[in-house]
């Protein structure tokens, strides 16, 4: 499947922003729309994207995904949304040391919408989510994404009643992140010497 990661002569690029679990108690759809909720890039349009909501199956296609061929229709529609974003933002659980095993089977169902797009990671954990996001930039890496340097670490004691409440210095940290992926974007759609777009 070819995708397009060029947007249009006008208009903000589009990022997904992943609500990375789909647990019964997760708290990844309060922390994605508080990421989504971010005006300070005006020339990015911030979307949530709730993994629940596409209810893939575990991996059953029976090409690999580097051929682009899909036989389901939960994935066909997986990645026509996925590739409709030129960016994402991962918003992401530690679970046992790494991240969801639902995320890692959502990654694997695809392979070209990811490439050569940005990606930047929002982990929440005990410890900030640290270890998820050290493991999720590596598969993102494999998929020939091109993972921003800077993370957001959040504790996820900070959702209450459904929405995350951010401390001190959080929406500060969400601008330089966001700032971040905005210049890795700036990068991906400058002309190339041969006036072409990269």
């Amino acid at each position: 499947m070819e995708t397009d990661n060029v947007a249009g002569p006008t208009g903000p690029l589009r990022v997904g922003v992943i609500a990375g679990s789909t647990r019964p108690t997760r708290r990844s759809p309060a922390i994605a729309q508080w990421v989504a909720s971010d005006r300070s890039q005006p020339d990015l349009r911030l979307e949530l994207v709730d993994l629940a909501s596409f209810d893939l199956p575990m991996l059953g296609e029976p090409l690999a995904a580097v051929f682009g061929s899909y036989e389901h229709e939960t994935t066909r529609r997986w990645a026509a949304a996925i590739a409709s974003y030129q960016a994402y933002v991962m918003v992401v659980p530690e679970y046992n040391a790494s991240f969801p095993g639902v995320l890692k089977n959502a990654l694997d169902h695809l392979y070209a919408e990811w490439a050569d797009k940005p990606v930047a990671f929002v982990g929440y954990g005990m410890a900030g989510g640290g270890r998820a996001v050290t493991q999720l930039r590596q598969v993102a890496e494999e998929l020939r994404m091109r993972p921003v340097a800077t993370s957001l670490h959040l504790s996820p004691q900070q959702v209450v009643d459904g929405r995350y409440a951010p401390k001190a210095g959080d929406v500060e940290s969400r601008a330089r992140l966001l700032a971040e992926l905005a210049g890795a974007l700036d990068v991906t759609h400058a002309p190339a010497a041969d006036g072409s777009i990269r």
